[in-house]
C-alpha cells in the first residue's frame, strides 16, 4: 500500500470518535479525478485488514492508529540532546522522534519507526522501534580516563552516547587525549556503547591535531600496511625493452606540473606530420605493471580508491616507492608506460589511434609557471629552447581541441579557484588565487582527448569497462532553475530533451551582465554528480558520448582499472559470456566502491580547507569587507568576499524589516520595506565570529564600528534567533559542493596544481524545500 495515503487515511478516521467516510477522506486530502482510484483501493484493504472498523452507515473509525505502517524506515538525524527526526522516502514529511523516543539510535543510524499519536504539534511523530544498520562504528573523541575505566565523548555532539572503554583498550591515553575509538558493542536499553580506542591522535596544543582528527573522521589512513610496504619494497624496478612494449624513449616526451609535484604520471609530445594534422602523444604512467590484482598493494589501493590531497598533505593511494619512485615519470630515467598515441586533424577529430605498453624516456621536467611565460611572454631558459616549437604546435593542438568541445556544446564553467598558502607550522598566511593559465589547458587538453579515445576502443571492444559518467540533469533541478531565472531574459533550457549546449548557451549570453553569477550558481547547481560506472551513459558537462579516466593511475584506482582492461583486451580479444559476467559483476562493485572513496575524499579535502580558511579569518573579526550574496536560504546569506572566503549573514541579522525566503524566486524579500536579497547582490559586510571548531564564519551586513557596538547587535541577533523556530542543520547548498564530482580531464589534482577541466556537480536539495527545513549555526568557511 502507498505508505504516505495510508497513514493520511488513518490520521483522518482518527480525528473523531464518529469516524470518516472514503469521501471525507477525498476531501480533506483534495483527491480527485484519476487518483481516487488509488484513494478507494487503500482505503478498502485498510477495511479488509480490520485497521478501519465500521462505527455508523459508511462511517469508519481506525482502531490501530500505525498498524498499516510498520516497516518504515530511514535514517536517524539527531539534531539536539530533546530531539532529531527521521529522513524516510516512505513518508512526504520527516519523522520527529522524542529523546525519550529514540532507543539508542545514534546520528545516520539506519532505524525501523513507528507512528504514534501526536501530541507536540509535528505534523508526524514516531517511535525507533529497530535499529537496522549501525553508521558509527569508528567514532572521534575526547578520552577521559578515570579510577578503573575511561569514557570517549564524541565530537560530533548527535551521536548522544559517551563510550565506555576498558583500561585495557586505550593504548595508554592520558585524559583529554583526542582519539579514533572502534565500537566493540553497541548501546543498550540502560548501558552505554563499549569500545577500544585504535588510535591517539593527539593532545590540544599538538601541530596538526586539526588535521588529524578531520582524518580520522573520514576514515583516511594514517599509514601503510606493513604487508603493502614489504611488498612495495620487493618490486623489480629494472626497466628493459620487450618484444610487447613500443621503444619511444627517441622521442621528444615533457613532463608539465606544479614545482613541488612529485608523482609524475603523465608526459605528452607533439609532432606535426606531413599531411598537416598533428601527432599528440599522452604517455601515462604504467601501474598496471607493478599493482597486481589482488596483490597486498593492490587490495589497499582498491579501498583507498583515490589519493587525497589535504591542505597540509597528501595521503597517497600507493606507497611512495612507487608513487614518486619507479612509477613517476621522472627526466632522464627509463620508465614504462601506457601510451594513447593520436592522429588529430585540424578540426580536432582523432583520425587514427593507437593504444599500447611503451618503453619512455622524459627529456625534461617543465613547470606550469615557466611554460605560461615561455609562451606568453617570451621568457624561455636555455635548456628549454630546443622545446619550443613542440611547444608552440601544442599551443596551436590545444587551441584546436578547446574548439572541437565547444562546438559540440561542453560546458565551460569559470568560478575562481584558491590556494591556502601555510607556514612550516600549518598556520594559514594567505590565499592565492589560482588562475587556469594556457599551460594547465596544454595538459587538459592532452588528458581529455586521451580519455575519449580509451573510452571509445574499450567501448568498442564490447567487453566490460569502467567509464567515467556524467547524466543528464534532474528535471526537478531544471525546474528550480527555470523558477530562479524567470526574471531573466536568457535562453534557459527546457525539459525536453535537454543538452549540454543549451547550458553553455545560457552561460555565454549571461556573461557580463547582472544575471551572470547567479546563471553561473544556478546552472551548476542543477547538475548531477559524476560518478564511475560500467554503464556507458555519457558525459553531459564534457558533451561526451563515452569518456573514461586513463589518465591518472598513480592517484585513482579505477585508471588502473582502464589500464588492466587495455591490456586483457590486447591479450584477449573480446571475453567469453562467462568471463564476461564475472568481468561486469566486479567492475560494476568496484566502480560503486572508487565514487564512494571519491565522495569521502572530497568532502575531507573540502574540510581541512574550511578549516585554514576560518583560522586565517580569526584575525580580521570586526573588519569590513566587500562581499557578494553567493547563496540564500531560509535562515539567511551567503556570502563570498573577494578571497575566496565565503560565510553566513543570518537571517536574523537582517533588521530594517522582517525577511522570508521565497523559494520561487530564490530570493529573501522583506515583507514590509519591499527589499529584495538577490543572488550576486553587492553588499558591504562585518565580520563579526568565526567559530574554529566547526570551521564557521558569520558576518553582519554593513560596516561596524568597533567591536563594542558588534556584540551589542550578535546579543540582539541570539535574543531574535531564541525566539525564531530552529531548523536543524547549518550548512549551505553550495556550488562548491557541485565542483567538488570532477568531470572532465583526468588528471587529478595535486597538491599546489591545477585541478583539470572535470568541474563538480551538485548533490545538494533544493534550497527550502518543504518539509525537510535546514538550519544553519554558522557559515562553512570557503565554500565557493
Amino acid at each position: 500500500m502507498d505508505k504516505q495515503l495510508t497513514h493520511d487515511i488513518i490520521n483522518i478516521c482518527s480525528e473523531t470518535t464518529e469516524g470518516a467516510t472514503v469521501e471525507d477522506c477525498a476531501e480533506q486530502l483534495e483527491i480527485k479525478g484519476d487518483k481516487l482510484a488509488l484513494l478507494f483501493t487503500v482505503f478498502d484493504e485498510l477495511v479488509r485488514s480490520g485497521i478501519l472498523m465500521r462505527v455508523a452507515g459508511e462511517r469508519y473509525l481506525a482502531v490501530k492508529r500505525d498498524a498499516g505502517i510498520a516497516g518504515i524506515t530511514g535514517i536517524y538525524k539527531g539534531y539536539t540532546p530533546n530531539f532529531g527526526f527521521v529522513l524516510t522516502d516512505d513518508l512526504q514529511d520527516d519523522v520527529y522522534i522524542a529523546e525519550a523516543n529514540r532507543h539508542t539510535a545514534m546520528n545516520n543510524d539506519k532505524v525501523e519507526v513507528r507512528l504514534i499519536q501526536n501530541s507536540r504539534g509535528h505534523r508526524q511523530e514516531g517511535e525507533i522501534i529497530r535499529i537496522v544498520e549501525r553508521a558509527n562504528t569508528d567514532i572521534v573523541g575526547t578520552y577521559d580516563r578515570q579510577k578503573t575505566c575511561g569514557f570517549v565523548t564524541p565530537d560530533d555532539e548527535r551521536l548522544r552516547e559517551d563510550i565506555y572503554v576498558p583500561l585495557d583498550k586505550t593504548k595508554d591515553a592520558r585524559s583529554s587525549a583526542r582519539v579514533l575509538v572502534h565500537i566493540t558493542r553497541w548501546p543498550e536499553a540502560g548501558r552505554k556503547a563499549e569500545g577500544e580506542i585504535t588510535e591517539i591522535l593527539g593532545y590540544d596544543g599538538d601541530k596538526d591535531l586539526d588535521i588529524k582528527v578531520i582524518m580520522a573522521r573520514h576514515g583516511l589512513p594514517f599509514a601503510f600496511p606493513d604487508a603493502v610496504l614489504e611488498e612495495a619494497n620487493r618490486i623489480n624496478t629494472q626497466v628493459t625493452v620487450t618484444e610487447d612494449r613500443k621503444d619511444y624513449r627517441d622521442r621528444n616526451q615533457i613532463t608539465i606540473d606544479s614545482e613541488d609535484a612529485k608523482d609524475l604520471d603523465d608526459a605528452i609530445d607533439v609532432v606535426r606530420l606531413p599531411n598537416g594534422n598533428f601527432r599528440l602523444g599522452v604517455y601515462i604512467a604504467d601501474v598496471s605493471w607493478y599493482v597486481k590484482p589482488n596483490s597486498a598493494i593492490d587490495q589497499e589501493a582498491y579501498t583507498r580508491g583515490t589519493s587525497v590531497y589535504l591542505v597540509d598533505r597528501v595521503i597517497p593511494m600507493l606507497p611512495t616507492v612507487l608513487s614518486n619512485g619507479i612509477c613517476s615519470l621522472n627526466a632522464g630515467e627509463d620508465r614504462y608506460s601506457m601510451t594513447c598515441v593520436m592522429e588529430i586533424d585540424h578540426q580536432g577529430k582523432v583520425v587514427n589511434y593507437e593504444i599500447a605498453p611503451a618503453v619512455i624516456r622524459v627529456k625534461r621536467r617543465c613547470n606550469y609557471h615557466e611554460i605560461k611565460n615561455a609562451l606568453l611572454n617570451g621568457i624561455i631558459p636555455d635548456d628549454l629552447q630546443p622545446f619550443m616549437p613542440m611547444l608552440e604546435d601544442l599551443k596551436e593542438v590545444t587551441q584546436i581541441l578547446k574548439n572541437m568541445r565547444m562546438r559540440r556544446g561542453a560546458i565551460d564553467f569559470d568560478f575562481p579557484e584558491y590556494k591556502i598558502i601555510l607556514d612550516p607550522e600549518g598556520k594559514p598566511l594567505r590565499l592565492e588565487k589560482r588562475d587556469r593559465s594556457l599551460a594547465e589547458q596544454i595538459v587538459e587538453e592532452s588528458m581529455l582527448i586521451a580519455n575519449e579515445t580509451v573510452a571509445c576502443y574499450l567501448r568498442d571492444s564490447e567487453n566490460p569497462s569502467v567509464y567515467r559518467i556524467h547524466e543528464v540533469p534532474d528535471p526537478e533541478r531544471l525546474e528550480m532553475m527555470r523558477t530562479v531565472l524567470s526574471s531573466f531574459n536568457l535562453p534557459v533550457p527546457k525539459d525536453d530533451e535537454v543538452k549540454p549546449a543549451d547550458f553553455q548557451r545560457l552561460i555565454e549570453k549571461s556573461k557580463g551582465t547582472e544575471a551572470e553569477l547567479i546563471v553561473q550558481t544556478i546552472a551548476l547547481r542543477s547538475m548531477q554528480q559524476a560518478k564511475y560506472s560500467t554503464v556507458n551513459a555519457g558525459h553531459f558537462g564534457l558533451a561526451s558520448e563515452c569518456y573514461t579516466h586513463f589518465t591518472s593511475p598513480i592517484r585513482r584506482y579505477p585508471d588502473l582499472m582502464v589500464h588492466r582492461l587495455i591490456r586483457q583486451t590486447k591479450r584477449r580479444g573480446k571475453l567469453k559470456e562467462q568471463e564476461a559476467e564475472q568481468s561486469l559483476a566486479y567492475h560494476t562493485q568496484a566502480s560503486i566502491q572508487a565514487s564512494t572513496r571519491e565522495r569521502v575524499a572530497v568532502e575531507a579535502e573540502r574540510e581541512t580547507d574550511d578549516l585554514k580558511k576560518a583560522e586565517y579569518m580569526v584575525p580580521f573579526v570586526g573588519q569590513p569587507f566587500d562581499a557578494h550574496i553567493t547563496g540564500i536560504t531560509s535562515f539567511g546569506l551567503f556570502v563570498g568576499l573577494e578571497n575566496g572566503i565565503e560565510g553566513l549573514i543570518h537571517i536574523s541579522l537582517l533588521t530594517d524589516d522582517t525577511y522570508e525566503f521565497d523559494e520561487n524566486t530564490y530570493t529573501m524579500r522583506g515583507l514590509f520595506g519591499g527589499h529584495v536579497y538577490r543572488l550576486g547582490d553587492p553588499l558591504e559586510v562585518t565580520l563579526a565570529n568565526v567559530n574554529l571548531e566547526k570551521c564557521e564564519i558569520d558576518f553582519v551586513p554593513g560596516r561596524v564600528e568597533s567591536l563594542e557596538d558588534l556584540q551589542k547587535i550578535l546579543a540582539a541577533s541570539a535574543e531574535r534567533r531564541h525566539h525564531r523556530s530552529g531548523s536543524r542543520e547549518r550548512k549551505q547548498p553550495s556550488w562548491q559542493e557541485s565542483k567538488d564530482a570532477k568531470y572532465g580531464s583526468g588528471k587529478k589534482k595535486k597538491k599546489g596544481k591545477k585541478d583539470k577541466k572535470e568541474k563538480k556537480t551538485s548533490t545538494a536539495k533544493k534550497n527550502g524545500h518543504k518539509g525537510k527545513k535546514k538550519s544553519h549555526k554558522g557559515g562553512r568557511a570557503g565554500k565557493k
